[in-house]
């Protein structure tokens, strides 16, 4: 490869880790899930309300939520007291795990899953806290999307404001966000006891990813940053391009050394002159 830069190289990265997802789709799986904030639950791990998985290939979702637990187990999910909620919980975190262990060999693709107030350790924490024993997935398994996205990219691929980047992004490409809360409705729903709004919340949220994985797929996604930004074409940027090939660098010394050939006779000229 005659180009070469850090930034270059991580969109090389990111290029690879989707081509390896969409060559196996069958095996792929979107996860997103929602809970009670963190920031209200006085440093509680957030209890689960929903959990969606939809397989990338076939389209085909999987859901584990408190308002479907609580009928099937003939519980009035409007009026959950602490320890029926504990009860649901536990039951929709174990048929969770037991879908866990079936497919844990498949790529699961997340958005933002990372650490104990939201993502794989804070369910298996939920769950251990109700006396259930978590299937943990290999962290080779576990794709995080905007981590691919900043890859190929850049970070700044979109913004935070005011809606979370994946809302935001969604409206950026007029994928619709019909019935998408953001982190703020979510805590209000939770705390109301709407936990159907935030099931179709969660699902309206796999769809939004994968639209963007297909778009990404096409090269028809519109993002925040720039052509410039993405390969690294600013002016430190290009000198380290030039610098890492040695094809580039010839090329460049021999333009530096005929453009002082050529300005050489001019410049004494010049100045021959003016003395």
């Amino acid at each position: 490869m005659i180009f070469k830069s850090k930034r270059l190289s991580e969109h090389k990265e990111g290029e690879k880790i989707l081509s390896d997802l969409l060559e196996k789709k069958d095996k792929v799986l979107i996860i997103h899930y929602s809970c009670e904030s963190f920031i209200t639950s006085h440093g509680r791990t957030p209890r689960i309300t929903s959990i969606c998985v939809r397989n990338l290939g076939t389209g085909q979702n999987k859901t584990f939520s408190i308002h479907l637990q609580a009928q099937f187990e003939g519980i009035d999910f409007n009026n959950l007291n602490t320890q029926d909620y504990d009860q649901i919980e536990k039951s929709l975190l174990t048929d969770y795990y037991q879908f866990v262990e079936k497919y844990k060999d498949y790529q699961w693709v997340h958005w933002n899953m990372r650490d104990a107030n939201y993502g794989f350790e804070a369910i298996a924490n939920r769950f251990r806290i109700l006396r259930g024993t978590p299937v943990y997935l290999a962290d080779d398994r576990l794709i995080d999307l905007p981590r691919v996205l900043g890859m190929l990219f850049t970070y700044g691929f979109e913004k935070n404001k005011p809606k979370g980047r994946l809302l935001n992004l969604a409206e950026r490409n007029r994928i619709s966000t019909l019935n998408a809360l953001t982190g703020k409705e979510e805590a209000d729903a939770f705390d109301n006891k709407e936990y159907l709004k935030l099931h179709i919340s969660t699902l309206r949220k796999i769809d939004i990813i994968n639209a963007v994985i297909e778009r990404v797929d096409k090269n028809e996604l519109k993002i925040f940053t720039t052509i410039k930004d993405i390969y690294g074409l600013s002016i430190p940027g290009i000198i380290e391009i030039v610098r890492n090939s040695w094809l580039l660098l010839l090329i460049w010394s021999i333009f530096i050394f005929t453009i002082g050939v050529t300005l050489e006779p001019i410049i004494q000229r010049f100045f021959g002159t003016n003395q």
